[in-house]
Order: structure tokens, then C-alpha cells, then sequence
């Protein structure tokens, strides 16, 4: 487990040191480009980044109404919309109700430091740099050629030892006493600034680091929000290209199936009613709504005469028609009224109208043969053939 501290090193926000821990390890420290932090820090599991509390704006402000979002940010800065440099959409808006602290900061600004954390498959915490010693009243923390300032009321600030003397100059006497504030020095340089001040610390900025991790408020203080999104997942589960292929096929499927499963129904519904609508409109032309189809198809239909059921049994002139397989049959008329088969022949042999006959016997059928004529090359004519229906 490593966790990486990120320290600005100018308000460009350009140049970067970043303190790695190990566990039972010294801290390794590097310098680097903001936009190298994907690669350089890719093994961190928990990266902080301390944003320069000069960026910031900070009041104090009781949301007593308990106002969020929009509503919350226009109330707040409308006390001090007047003191803004920027304009209020521009900004980004923060609230700590534990703190009762309000804070703002540029959006492009947050949005850039934001981009530079967001390809890390890491636990992320962003704040205010001078939250490393808040808490503890007024405390002025100097190392190397800078300062971080912290208030009672938990705002702050920061900067280089240069503008220290006229900064502390611009601040309130009633709201800031030079002579009881906590002195936390990482430099040899703090007498020069604070010769006869009684109220020092010595600590250097590892000691910080660890004090605030243990910091039972850290995870309230955060800024950062993960926005979920497809390249974060792929970078959370270590998908390869075609395995983010196949899931991103697989979710466009899932999304626009029922789309499609829907617009089949709709066709399919759309067409059905057309057809019954022309159904009904071949009963009766001046049909012109479909309301309740069942009721308007027995309306339409109450006065069509029942057809003549035709018994099955009728089927049994079926098996007389098997007898008549020969050449010299070129026509079959059944009649299932009449009950008889008409059977129109051509050149048949004498001998097969006799065997006709015979197995006609035994099915209790006679054949008429008066409609046929005899010739040298057989009979020809019509054969009625009458059999007897159940």
C-alpha cells in the first residue's frame, strides 16, 4: 500500500513534489510535471493532493435553513458578491457543515487538478492545504521558502516568505494576534520572520503528513467526487481492449434492445389493426371505427345465413376415386351433394369397365355407363358413378 502526498510548487499548478509512502519504508520524494502524475503514481492506492489554499475563497456561514446545491452556493456568496473577483458561475462551490465553512475556488482551475486524478485506480482525497494544521487555532507553518496560514474559523492561506510580513499586515488585529498564534517551523529560517515569538513548534511536513492521516474528519474534507464512468471502470477492473469491446457491445445491446423489442410491437400492433380495420370494411363499406371488434364482427354478421355443413362422411367418395386410377381417366366431378362422382373416360378397354363394375359391388356403388360410346379403340363418354352417403 503506498500513499502519495501531491504539494504544488507554484500557482501555475504546473510543477509538482510528492511525498510516497511505504509502510516501514522512508518516504521517497519526487518532482514532476502535473501531467505526468498517471504514469509516475500509477502504484499509489490512496493519493492526497493539497491544494494551494491561496486558490480559494473561505467564509464562515451557519446554513441554518440547511439550503443545498444551487440554492445553498447563491445564498452564501450573494453576503459577498461584491468582494469576487470572478463571476459567481465561474466558481465551484464547496460547503463543510461540520466546519459551518463555506469555500469556492475557480472552476477551470479544480476541473484541470480534477482531469490529472481522474485515470488513477486510486482512493483520492483533494483539500485545502493549510487543513495539514487547522484545527489547532491561529497556526503559521513555515518550510523551506513558504508558509501556510490557518485560522481559527478554519479558512486560510498561503504563499512565499516574501509576502508573509504584508499579508499578516492586511489581517484583521480583532480576528488575529501576531503574538498568540502557533509558530510550527520546517526551517531555520522562522527567526528571521518571528525573532521574539514564544509560541513555536518544531515539525517538519512527514510528521504533518502522518497526523493527517489519523485525522478522524479527512474523508468530510474531501472535494473529490469519482464520476463514474466507462474508462474508470476499465481502468478499476484492468480490462483489456476487447474485453471493454465486449462489455460496451454488450451494454448498447442491453440499451437498445428493448427499443427495438418495442418498435416490433408497435409495427406489429399498428399492422394488425390495419388488417382488421380492412376486414371489417369488405363486410360493410361504410365502416369507419373499430371500438370493440368482437361486439362489431357479431353485429355485422347476425344477419348471414349459416352455411350447409358438409358432413365428414361425405369423405367417402374419397375411396370410390381410388378405383379409377387408369390412363383412360382424363376427368373426375365429384358431386358431395348428389352423393355421385361424374368420371369422364377415354378409350377404355371393355374388360376394365367390367372390373370397374365389380369392384364398385363391393363397395355398394353402381355405375351408369349409358353416357358412353363404344368404338375400335374402346369406350369413351361419361361414367356416373352413384354411391350411398351415411
Amino acid at each position: 500500500m503506498i500513499t502519495s502526498f501531491i504539494h504544488f510548487k507554484d500557482l501555475h499548478l504546473n510543477s509538482i513534489e510528492v511525498y510516497s509512502y511505504q509502510e516501514g519504508m522512508k518516504p521517497k520524494i519526487k518532482s514532476f510535471a502535473l501531467n505526468e502524475i498517471s504514469s509516475r503514481l500509477a502504484e499509489s492506492t490512496h493519493i492526497l493532493m493539497m491544494i494551494p489554499s491561496q486558490l480559494f475563497g473561505f467564509m464562515k456561514y451557519e446554513n441554518e435553513v440547511g439550503h443545498k446545491g444551487e440554492i445553498l452556493k447563491a445564498n452564501a456568496l450573494i453576503q459577498i458578491e461584491e468582494q469576487l473577483i470572478s463571476d459567481v458561475s465561474s466558481l465551484t462551490f464547496f460547503y463543510n457543515p461540520d466546519l459551518q465553512l463555506a469555500s469556492w475556488i475557480e472552476s477551470t482551475i479544480f476541473e484541470s487538478m480534477v482531469k490529472s486524478l481522474d485515470k488513477l485506480d486510486a482512493e483520492i482525497t483533494m483539500i485545502p492545504e493549510h487543513f495539514l494544521i487547522q484545527g489547532q487555532g491561529d497556526v503559521i507553518f513555515i518550510r523551506d521558502n513558504s508558509f501556510i496560514a490557518a485560522f481559527d474559523n478554519h479558512s486560510g492561506f498561503g504563499g512565499s516568505l516574501d509576502i508573509l510580513s504584508d499579508y499578516l499586515g492586511t489581517i484583521d488585529a480583532n480576528s488575529f494576534n501576531t503574538n498568540e498564534f502557533l509558530l510550527v517551523v520546517d526551517t531555520a529560517s522562522a527567526p528571521d520572520h518571528f525573532p521574539e515569538h514564544k509560541k513555536i513548534e518544531q515539525r517538519d511536513l512527514i510528521d504533518l503528513h502522518r497526523t493527517l492521516l489519523q485525522h478522524k474528519s479527512l474523508s468530510a474534507w474531501n472535494l473529490f467526487q469519482r464520476k463514474l464512468s466507462f474508462r474508470f471502470l476499465k481502468l478499476k477492473f484492468k480490462l483489456s481492449s476487447i474485453e471493454s469491446s465486449l462489455i460496451a457491445a454488450s451494454v448498447l445491446i442491453i440499451l437498445i434492445a428493448p427499443l427495438m423489442i418495442n418498435a416490433a410491437l408497435s409495427s406489429s400492433i399498428t399492422s394488425y389493426q390495419s388488417n382488421t380495420i380492412e376486414i371489417f370494411r369488405q363486410l360493410n363499406p361504410n365502416f369507419k371505427r373499430l371500438v370493440n371488434p368482437k361486439a362489431q364482427i357479431d353485429d355485422l354478421t347476425r344477419g348471414v345465413p349459416l352455411q350447409n355443413v358438409i358432413s365428414t362422411q361425405n369423405l367417402d367418395a374419397l375411396s370410390y376415386i381410388e378405383e379409377l386410377v387408369d390412363e383412360s381417366i382424363k376427368k373426375i366431378d365429384i358431386d358431395l351433394m348428389q352423393s355421385s362422382v361424374s368420371v369422364s373416360v377415354q378409350n377404355l378397354p371393355s374388360y376394365k369397365l367390367v372390373l370397374m363394375q365389380e369392384a364398385m359391388k363391393i363397395g355398394s356403388a353402381t355405375i351408369d355407363s349409358k353416357g358412353l360410346l363404344e368404338s375400335s379403340n374402346g369406350l369413351s363418354g361419361t361414367l356416373l358413378i352413384n354411391y350411398a352417403s351415411d
